[in-house]
C-alpha cells in the first residue's frame, strides 16, 4: 500500500509538472535552464561581494553589495528582451506542494539597457529570503517588440541557501568605503591657516584605508589651493605649505613617498567667486585624488 501511495503521489507530481509547463509554453516565452543545472556562485573580494545566477538565453540574476553601498538585486539580460515599464514579480513554490500557490511580490521597473531591473537592498532582501525557503521567483513582462506574448524569466532557488550564507560572511570583510567615495577628497583650512581642523583631519582617514588596501592605486595627486586674497607670491607659498602639510600626514601614515605627487597653485584655480566669504572658503582647499594603474593620467591638470 505504502509503494502504491507513493507511486500515485509521484504520478500526480508528472501530471501537475506537464500542466504548468503546457499552460507556460502556452501563455508565455520562458527563460530558465532546467534544476539539475541551476548554481549560485560568489565572487568575493573586500570591494565587493556578488552571489550571481547564470539565466540560459536571457541573462543573470545577481544579487551584489558593493564596499560603502546598500545590497541590491539586478537581473541582466545580455540582449534586449523585455520592455521598459512595470514587470509582475510572483513567488512559486516546489510543485510537490500539493496546497501550495503562486504569490504575487510588489512590481519593479524595468529600465533599457543590461540591467533591465535594479531594486533596493529592502526589496533585495525580501527575494533572498523567498529564495532562501525554496520558492522560485518569476518576473513577467511583455517583450520589447512586442505586447502579444509576454516574457517569464525564473531565477531558481538550487543552491541558494549556501550561497548566500557564503555572501553574507563576505560582507563582513567588506571596506567601508568604495573607490568612488574616496577617488577625489577635499580638505578646506580656514583664513590664513596652515593647520588643518581636526573634523577635516578625519576625512582623510578613508582615503588612507582604501590607498592601502587597492594594490591598484598608484599615484596620489595633491594639491594646494588658496582663496584670491593677499598677495599672489603669499598665496603661493601658502598652498605649497598646505599641500606638503597633507603630502607628510599620508606619508607618516604608510603611503609610499614615491607614488605621490604634490603640487600647489596659490589662488590660480578657484572653485566658486572671491567676491563672498562662502566662495573664498570653497578655494582655501588641498585636493587629494587617488589614480589606479590603467587610469589616463593627466598630470598638468590641476583637480
Amino acid at each position: 500500500m505504502r509503494a502504491l501511495g507513493q507511486s500515485l503521489r509521484r504520478a500526480k507530481w508528472l501530471v501537475l509538472c506537464s500542466l504548468m509547463v503546457a499552460a507556460t509554453g502556452a501563455r508565455a516565452e520562458v527563460f530558465g535552464g532546467p534544476v539539475a543545472d541551476a548554481r549560485w556562485e560568489l565572487d568575493a573580494s573586500i570591494f565587493e561581494c556578488r552571489l550571481s545566477h547564470s539565466i540560459p538565453r536571457f541573462g543573470e540574476a545577481v544579487f551584489a553589495r558593493r564596499a560603502g553601498e546598500s545590497q541590491r538585486f539586478v537581473l541582466r539580460q545580455n540582449n534586449r528582451f523585455l520592455a521598459t515599464g512595470e514587470a509582475r514579480v510572483r513567488v512559486e513554490h516546489p510543485v510537490w506542494r500539493e496546497t501550495a500557490s503562486a504569490e504575487p511580490l510588489g512590481p519593479v521597473e524595468v529600465q533599457l539597457g543590461a540591467q533591465a531591473v535594479t531594486t533596493d537592498w529592502r526589496y533585495s532582501q525580501r527575494l533572498a529570503a523567498e529564495l532562501r525557503e525554496g520558492r522560485r521567483l518569476v518576473f513577467t513582462r511583455e517583450p520589447w517588440h512586442s505586447r502579444e506574448t509576454p516574457v517569464e524569466v525564473i531565477v531558481a532557488p538550487v543552491g541558494f541557501r549556501a550561497g548566500i550564507d557564503a555572501f553574507h560572511a563576505c560582507l563582513q570583510d567588506l571596506l567601508p568605503v568604495n573607490f568612488d567615495q574616496v577617488e577625489r577628497t577635499s580638505l578646506s583650512f580656514p583664513k590664513g591657516a596652515r593647520e588643518l581642523p581636526e573634523e577635516e583631519v578625519e576625512k582623510l582617514e578613508p582615503v588612507l584605508l582604501y590607498a592601502q588596501a587597492d594594490r591598484r592605486v598608484d599615484r596620489v595627486y595633491v594639491d594646494g589651493h588658496t582663496d584670491g586674497v593677499g598677495l599672489r607670491a603669499e598665496n603661493l607659498e601658502l598652498s605649497r605649505e598646505r599641500a606638503e602639510m597633507v603630502t607628510e600626514y599620508l606619508v607618516d601614515r604608510g603611503i609610499p613617498e614615491r607614488q605621490i605627487t604634490t603640487r600647489w597653485h596659490g589662488e590660480r584655480y578657484p572653485v566658486a567667486t572671491n567676491q563672498t566669504a562662502e566662495g573664498r572658503e570653497e578655494n582655501r582647499r588641498v585636493t587629494i585624488r587617488l589614480e589606479r594603474s590603467g587610469q589616463s593620467t593627466t598630470t598638468a591638470r590641476a583637480p
